[in-house]
């Protein structure tokens, strides 16, 4: 190899013409609806009734066509392209339409106040029917009823949350060595985000229930969820999966519920049809919670 330059160096360098085949690489995208209080109020449990947390595995090949293809929508409905719309700020943002008012300037979502409920709701309809066009993609839901938890620390629920993510990762990816998994989240607050990186460190150190994490990386991605179209898409399928919980019978969480049905049940991982401790998990383990979800389910 030879540079142009005054001083003319010769480097004696051999190549390997040896094809070598690249490393599948997945992105999981996590993110929760809903709060965890160790001696929830009758108050605070009135406001969050669960705690969920959903995780979307995808071929990180088909990043970029997801993230092409949100920006589209976002355009289509007069969304800024960098900005993000939360599941939460659906029904607040309700509640100040039916009720006439103008959406305050201290509200996060001041600047969607020219768009109408039902405008919104299409938009995050369509964000989510965007899973249906991946080719490799699997849901992990993952939920504590606090109803039935609050006795356990947060540490303790958060770490069974993420272990039950992991393992599953895990799982899906042990088939082929090369096979590698990279886990973003959203940040909540500093002292979860101090809790979500140690567990995860403790977790991939001593492996867990299954012995090794060999297919995730090292090392927890925390990520601004304005910016990473994986985590809004996450947050919600975390939003339609609480009407599903929430939901009795027909009633206000029937627009969350057929979004659930049509882009987020086919998708959720399963085992010969079985999403019940596989892709859907109650946290901590709880046979009357579960038989409960499946009623709901096969209710829609």
């Amino acid at each position: 190899m030879y540079f142009n330059s005054p001083l003319t160096i010769q480097f004696n360098v051999t190549y390997n013409t040896q094809k070598t085949e690249s490393m599948p690489t997945y992105f999981a995208f996590s993110d929760e609806c809903g709060d965890y209080v160790q001696y929830i109020s009758k108050r605070q449990l009135k406001i969050h009734p669960f705690y969920i947390r959903a995780t979307l595995l995808m071929n990180s090949d088909e990043w970029k066509k997801l993230n092409t293809r949100l920006r589209t929508l976002k355009i289509k409905y007069k969304i800024p392209v960098n900005s993000e719309i939360k599941w939460a700020y659906l029904w607040k943002i309700r509640n100040y339409q039916k009720k006439g008012i103008t959406i305050p300037k201290k509200e996060p979502f001041k600047f969607l106040e020219k768009h109408t409920y039902n405008q919104l709701i299409d938009f995050v309809s369509e964000c989510l029917e965007l899973i249906n066009t991946l080719n490799e993609k699997k849901i992990v839901l993952t939920f504590t009823d606090n109803s039935a938890t609050s006795f356990l620390k947060v540490k303790t629920i958060l770490r069974f949350h993420l272990e039950e993510i992991m393992q599953r990762i895990e799982m899906d990816l042990q088939h082929d060595y090369s096979n590698l998994a990279v886990l973003f989240i959203d940040p909540v607050s500093e002292q979860k985000n101090k809790y979500f990186r140690e567990i995860y460190s403790e977790l991939y150190e001593s492996g867990g229930l299954i012995n090794n994490f060999t297919h995730i990386k090292d090392s927890l991605n925390i990520e601004q969820s304005h910016h990473s179209v994986g985590i809004q898409i996450a947050d919600f399928i975390a939003g339609a999966f609480s009407a599903v919980l929430k939901s009795k019978g027909k009633g206000n969480y029937s627009k969350g519920i057929d979004m659930f049905k049509k882009s987020i049940l086919p998708n959720i991982r399963q085992n010969r049809g079985n999403i019940y401790g596989f892709g859907i998990r109650e946290v901590p383990k709880n046979h009357k919670i579960r038989t409960d979800l499946k009623t709901k389910i096969d209710g829609i």
